[in-house]
């Protein structure tokens, strides 16, 4: 069983033709909403694809709240109620499928997590996403330290709210990470050398957008191109792409497989609005059997 520790979010995507001069304003075509949150997002993908999966979460009391239940059915939810509304992110899209996020933090900012030993001893993988919060690392630092008393996995999704606090406050949580999954541009905020990350971590993972995506290890390299797409709206393509990539290594297929599959999932997601467009498994199978060709 795979675990997501991270926050339980809300999307309204908005459309716009294109962004604004800074003061100016833009007409949005039409609102949406989605379940979302990072960590979320890679948990409900990998359900859909027979994995068994756990989530941890704060969450408010509004319908929003009941509206993320539902979107993670099938899914063990430990979520505990910190605030009387549930965290939302407003993303803004243009026409050319850029997005830019204004996050509500609300109870994804207030953090009691609801684990004890159980959760550990039942969980084998914990996948990490950061809240919305600064005491986020403080508690991915704890949650991680505690994994590892029980040997279990722990992956982590370095994004922009970890890379903005710098190489330095990052050591504590790598110390007890497995795996590492980012993309270059948050990468390369850190201002550090893929080699000073592997000191800490087992396997490192950069994904590169139309670029595709690497993996490196202390003595490997490995890499597979992106997938020729339409792109509609790359919100959630990260997620996606974590989604094909951890569907394959927790079945035990090697780290050029995974990475195929990650970019696959997260070609097939930027082809639509939303962060929980993925690929039918039966359609991930056909892929991870062909050779590569077409990408």
């Amino acid at each position: 069983m795979i675990a997501g520790v991270g926050p339980a979010l809300i999307d309204y995507i908005h459309l716009i033709d294109e962004y604004p001069e800074r003061g100016g304003n833009a007409i949005v075509m039409w609102t949406k909403k989605f379940a979302g949150g990072a960590g979320a997002n890679v948990i409900y993908g990998l359900s859909k694809y027979g994995i068994e999966c756990s989530f941890y979460s704060t969450i408010g009391r509004d319908e929003d709240a009941e509206f993320f239940r539902r979107s993670m059915e099938g899914i063990y939810l430990k979520l505990k109620v910190t605030h009387e509304r549930t965290g939302r992110v407003d993303i803004y899209v243009d026409r050319q499928g850029e997005r830019t996020f204004f996050v509500h933090p609300n109870a994804s900012g207030i953090l009691e997590l609801d684990m004890d030993c159980e959760d550990f001893k039942m969980n084998d993988y914990f996948y990490l996403d950061p809240f919305p919060s600064r005491e986020s690392l403080k508690l991915h630092i704890e949650v991680a330290r505690k994994a590892k008393e029980f040997s279990k996995e722990v992956i982590l999704s370095m994004s922009y709210p970890y890379v903005k606090m710098g190489f330095d406050s990052l050591k504590g949580l790598l110390r007890y990470t497995d795996i590492v999954i980012t993309s270059k541009a948050e990468f390369d905020l850190l201002d550090v050398e893929i080699d000073d990350v592997l000191k800490f971590v087992d396997l490192f993972v950069l994904t590169m957008g139309r670029d595709g995506a690497m993996a490196l290890t202390g003595n490997s390299e490995f890499y597979h191109p992106a997938y020729r797409v339409k792109v509609v709206d790359t919100t959630g393509a990260g997620d996606s792409f974590a989604v094909g990539f951890l569907y394959c290594y927790l079945k035990g297929y090697d780290v050029e497989t995974c990475l195929k599959i990650g970019n696959f999932v997260a070609g097939y997601s930027v082809q639509k609005y939303g962060a929980r467009n993925i690929p039918s498994l039966n359609e991930v199978e056909c892929e991870i059997s062909h050779n590569d060709k077409d990408v």
